[in-house]
């Protein structure tokens, strides 16, 4: 910052210089700033006085400016293990934060979000360290059901906050980092400087909205003499209840089902949008039948007192496509060998019978 000061101490001229973060093979942008004198002033001032040293006074307008360290530096890495559809997220370190305690310390957490997405759902946190600014986590939170195309389209938003009992979280800063910048399987470092808070865009493109994803494993096996179907796990689920979550749980059907004895049901897990259940249940049919069967597998919301709420299924079988298609194929022509797959939720399931 540079300034001209009258000899009766009005400034006359200021040139403040703001320089941004630099990146690679890009200029800093410069940003100028300079105040219109009035004309009066000038006058008043005795036209062009001599400039005078204010060292103070540049001093206390420097000390004004918020640079990008104030709120502190985070430490993380990002790695997608693309075989397995994960986002492992390890949150090391943070330096510097703000205060945000009359003590002059703060209670720090980060949280994490994919965007788009319900927040919820995709909601992740690490725990919270007491009376420091320089917090040391070493904390590793993993997003399941991650394909391809979330790696293309979504970004992470990783926050820092102050834990409070008596009121509100605060928020101390954050960053935000596309997921098409990650290469697969491959970790990146990142020590990043924090940001105020950015607005989150609420006009995100609803055909985007998904009811969640299930993870579930095949197997024929040839010494039960039946089809081994594994619940393994939900992720981002669609909130059901008035609380932002759900109470999820899953049946399996193997049609068509004459006796109507092929229903499975998993245990109900409650208050959460990505369960993990890890069941699995056996369907003794001949090997040469299953290109005749289809498996509905369908997600509910349990409440106490009402019907329960659909949530989400996916039907697996020969007049399946894609991924569902795939799948059954896989298991029918790979006896004994378990075989696992993420797949989509959708809101309509033909042929299956929308009540527990």
């Amino acid at each position: 910052m540079f300034c001209e000061i009258g000899v009766d101490g009005h400034i006359l001229y200021t040139s403040c210089i703001f320089r941004y973060p630099q990146k690679e093979h890009e200029e800093s942008p410069v940003q100028w700033c300079t105040p219109i004198i009035p004309a009066a002033q000038e006058a008043e001032a005795g036209g062009s006085p001599p400039v005078q040293s204010q060292p103070q006074q540049i001093s206390d307008a420097l000390s004004n400016w918020v640079g990008p360290s104030a709120l502190g530096t985070l430490d993380f890495s990002l790695l997608y293990d693309q075989e397995n559809n994960a986002l492992h997220c390890t949150i090391s370190k943070a330096k510097g934060l703000k205060p945000m305690d009359h003590n002059g310390l703060a209670d720090p957490y980060v949280k994490l979000h994919l965007l788009p997405g319900a927040s919820k759902a995709n909601k992740l946190r690490t725990k919270t360290l007491r009376n420091t600014l320089n917090p040391t986590w070493n904390e590793t939170l993993t997003y399941y059901g991650i394909t391809d195309e979330d790696m293309i389209r979504k970004t992470l938003r990783i926050s820092v906050c102050d834990e409070d009992k008596f009121r509100h979280n605060e928020f101390i800063g954050e960053t935000r980092v596309p997921l098409k910048k990650l290469k697969a399987n491959h970790t990146k470092t990142f020590s990043i400087c924090l940001e105020k808070q950015l607005p989150v865009d609420k006009t995100e493109d609803k055909s985007l909205e998904e009811r969640g994803r299930i993870l579930i494993s095949l197997k024929y096996s040839s010494q039960k003499q039946g089809l081994l179907v594994g619940i393994v796990r939900c992720a981002h689920l669609a909130a059901m209840d008035a609380n932002g979550y759900s109470d999820p749980y899953v049946k399996t059907y193997l049609k068509p089902d004459v006796d109507k004895k092929s229903k499975h049901k998993t245990a109900v897990k409650k208050k959460t949008l990505n369960p993990e259940f890890n069941e699995e249940f056996c369907y003794e049919i001949k090997h040469g039948d299953l290109a005749k069967k289809t498996l509905e597998v369908t997600v509910w919301d349990y409440d106490i007192g009402k019907s329960n709420d659909f949530i989400g299924g996916v039907v697996l079988g020969i007049n399946a496509k894609g991924e569902r298609l795939k799948h059954w194929f896989d298991c029918l022509k790979n006896k004994d060998k378990r075989i696992e797959r993420w797949h989509t939720l959708t809101n309509e399931l033909p042929g299956a019978v929308l009540s527990d």
